[in-house]
């Protein structure tokens, strides 16, 4: 909508448009009242009686312009005056136009002023939206393809792994917290040192990859579901384990995962690398739970990606 299209525009434009026809009305007037004083005055000059018959229409005006003018020119001076009038209504066009502009203008930088303040406070709450977002999870399970490992076999795998995981980690980042059980968890609250721990993440599972399938004939099926939080305080370990397992029965095995929340707040971070790509979104549907995730996808085939690493 233009600024000339709102209440107070056509309020300015309406009455700018009265100003001009009373301007034209009053010149079209003025001309009039010109001749007609200006014939008035060649008939008495010509015919002094007609004074006497029609003095007193004529000699008010004249008398109000001119008070102490007591001779017949009276009439053609106010004739004069009359005419001379007609160039000052015409100048007050152009001091209309001018008003109408200035007011317009003061209105539209009003507008701006306030549609920029409208922004502003429109980007803050924005950016509120992100700065809520205080702290990520990564949660990495661990399977594998092999007829010979049971369960125990699985559990001391997973242990050992996660244990040597846990070292490394603590040996290039103190600013992480880790928890080892059936899942590994990694939590922390600093967002722009994602890329650097996700990516030894994945070099160092390509390496494990890599031994177990070379000296045990192994091969190692990794998940990974990475969520964001608004509470830096407490997060809730179980909590994130449960959720890693129930999205790991939408058949998501195998993949590197991001939550919505997580891939809002990387991306708001200008980082693109491991925000994934949108599958939608995913429900639970049973009598204990009833959550719904949406998804990502940063690897489809997670062991596919670990060994070309």
């Amino acid at each position: 909508m233009s600024y000339t299209d709102n209440l107070y525009g056509i309020e300015v434009k309406t009455k700018a448009k009265s100003l001009r026809k009373m301007v034209t009305f009053s010149i079209f007037g003025f001309v009039f009242l010109s001749f007609v004083y200006m014939l008035y005055w060649i008939g008495v000059m010509s015919d002094s009686t007609i004074l006497d018959y029609t003095g007193k229409i004529f000699t008010p005006l004249a008398k109000i312009i001119f008070p102490f003018d007591n001779s017949l020119y009276i009439y053609r001076n106010t004739s004069i005056f009359l005419f001379c009038l007609i160039f000052p209504a015409m100048f007050s066009y152009y001091l209309i136009d001018k008003i109408e502009s200035r007011l317009l203008k003061q209105y539209r930088d009003y507008l701006d002023n306030q549609e920029r303040i409208k922004r502003i406070e429109e980007e803050k709450n924005r950016l509120k939206e992100f700065d809520i977002i205080k702290s990520y999870s990564i949660c990495l399970s661990l399977s594998y393809e092999n007829s010979n490992i049971n369960d125990e076999i699985k559990k001391k795998l997973n242990k050992a792994v996660f244990k040597r995981l846990k070292e490394i980690f603590n040996g290039l980042n103190k600013n992480i917290k880790i928890s080892l059980n059936e899942v590994m968890i990694i939590v922390s609250n600093n967002f722009e040192e994602y890329d650097k721990i996700y990516g030894t993440l994945l070099k160092m599972l390509s390496k494990i990859q890599k031994i177990l399938d070379e000296k045990y004939n192994f091969k190692l099926i990794p998940s990974i579901t990475t969520d964001a939080y608004e509470n830096n305080d407490f997060v809730d370990l179980s909590k994130i384990q449960k959720q890693h397992y129930e999205i790991q029965s939408f058949k998501m095995q195998n993949r590197a995962l991001t939550s919505a929340l997580f891939r809002k707040k990387y991306q708001h971070l200008n980082h693109n690398k491991y925000a994934g790509i949108p599958i939608g979104e995913y429900m639970t549907m049973n009598r204990n739970s009833n959550n719904s995730y949406e998804l990502n996808v940063v690897f489809k085939n997670l062991s596919k990606t670990l060994a070309s690493l």
